[in-house]
């Protein structure tokens, strides 16, 4: 029985979170991760590394919230007070809440991707 002794390429966390951000593969940062708006790939077209091992479920959706959250709660309550300011200001704030949370999910999916890859955990 041979024992396959062939060295396994360094998974960088920082590489891969980045890449995975970026929306392109941890492994090569050449094939895109995500397909349409937040459907992983299960493989990467450059490289052919199986990324549909890695599920991140409601990771991204809890992260997006949390830095949402944190951004735009202390900003509310504080237009909210200031009664010269008007409606406009709160449904500004809220509008660009909204969009930056559009904006962030799929960033944020392809960088749980790109952790869970680098630190290998299968979905198991």
């Amino acid at each position: 029985m041979s024992i396959d002794r062939t060295p396994t390429p360094k998974r960088v966390l920082g590489r891969a979170i980045v890449r995975g951000f970026g929306g392109r593969c941890p492994a090569c940062g050449r094939g895109a991760i995500i397909r349409g708006y937040i459907s992983p790939v299960a493989t990467c077209t450059a490289c052919t590394e199986n990324l549909g091992r890695y599920q991140t479920a409601d990771f991204a959706p809890y992260i997006v919230t949390f830095i949402v959250g944190l951004l735009f709660t202390p900003l509310a309550f504080v237009l909210s007070l200031d009664e010269a300011l008007g409606d406009w200001a709160l449904y500004a704030t809220i509008s660009a809440a909204l969009l930056t949370a559009i904006l962030l999910l799929p960033r944020t999916k392809g960088a749980a991707i790109g952790l869970l890859w680098a630190l290998d955990v299968p979905n198991t």
